[in-house]
């Protein structure tokens, strides 16, 4: 995607952080609007972010080098404070002490658990000390978000097959929204190219809603008397919906790469513009002690953080 300059953004910190290090110098930077960044930290392609709200920490993935599919095992997770400090840039690394991270892109944290979607897999880890707990294998490749549901269960949104080749090639992966029930086996809550590459997702009553990187619409899922089924909600001014978070206000927070901006999507789906004219937004979070949002700008390897109004 084509980099445009943030019309309101000023120059990020210098100071770029070593890939190795355990803490990096605070580079939180204030812009006008309320708009801050962090930026020059050694991220690398953060897809996605978590605010641990009991540790008051985001934990931001990385997929790393190479592309969202690969299985090279050079994904990491890095743990940020609120004030713009690296505490662990590669708090959990694949490779490194029995985790495998190959490209991790969403994060959810139940308990003391935090789980990661990553490529054809669903890692486990502990929230505390990045301890791995173990991994769900699961059909597919790029699975891109999660979410816990009040159950216990954890549904996982999946890309689906690469849209490059002619015809596509389905014989081995498909668009789908997984559910792993406690206990349980992995089931498909919806399948089918139709999804248009689903990515973010949030609950929404009985089913759940997800965005689809490959359209500009929100799907409903999960809620149907046929469970492999989807409803099309509402369409936004831009392809390529990436992240999807509910506010505490019930509001939703959505992301658009085309459209290179976050909206608050209030009752009936009316959109307020919270962050315009940034490249390639993707990861929502709620911090919500500070009332803010933390949103992941993957090409340009930063953090945006902004009030939620």
């Amino acid at each position: 995607m084509t980099r445009h300059a943030v019309s309101y953004v000023a120059a990020a910190a210098a100071g770029a952080a070593l890939a190795g290090c355990h803490r990096a110098a605070a580079t939180l930077t204030p812009q006008t609007s309320g708009v801050s960044t962090i930026a020059n930290v050694g991220f690398n392609q953060p897809e996605n972010l978590v605010y641990d709200a009991a540790s008051d920490v985001y934990l931001v993935s990385n997929m790393g080098p190479g592309q969202p599919a690969a299985r090279d095992d050079n994904g990491f997770i890095s743990r940020v404070s609120p004030d713009g400090k690296v505490l662990a840039l590669r708090w959990i690394a694949g490779g490194v002490n029995g985790a495998t991270l190959d490209a991790p892109k969403g994060l959810a944290i139940r308990g003391d658990t935090l789980a990661v979607a990553d490529v054809g897999a669903v890692h486990y880890f502990d929230r505390r000390t990045g301890s791995p707990l173990g991994s769900e294998t699961l059909p597919g490749l790029v699975m891109n978000d999660l979410a816990f549901a009040s159950d216990g269960s954890l549904w996982i949104t999946d890309t689906g097959p690469d849209r490059g080749t002619t015809p596509i090639d389905t014989s081995k992966d498909m668009d789908a929204v997984w559910r792993i029930p406690r206990g349980g086996r992995v089931q498909a809550i919806a399948r089918g190219l139709g999804l248009d590459r689903p990515d973010g997702i949030v609950f929404d009553g009985t089913g759940a809603l997800v965005a689809t990187f490959g359209s500009d619409k929100l799907e409903r899922v999960g809620a149907g008397t046929s469970r492999n089924s989807w409803v099309t909600v509402t369409t936004l001014p831009g392809d390529s919906v990436d992240g999807l978070r509910r506010a505490p206000d019930g509001s939703l927070i959505a992301t658009s790469w085309q459209a290179q901006s976050v909206w608050k999507l209030g009752e009936g789906y009316a959109r307020t513009p919270l962050l315009t004219n940034v490249t390639s937004p993707a990861g929502v979070a709620i911090d919500t002690r500070r009332h803010r949002l933390a949103i992941t700008s993957m090409k340009d390897n930063m953090l945006y953080l902004l009030p939620l109004h």
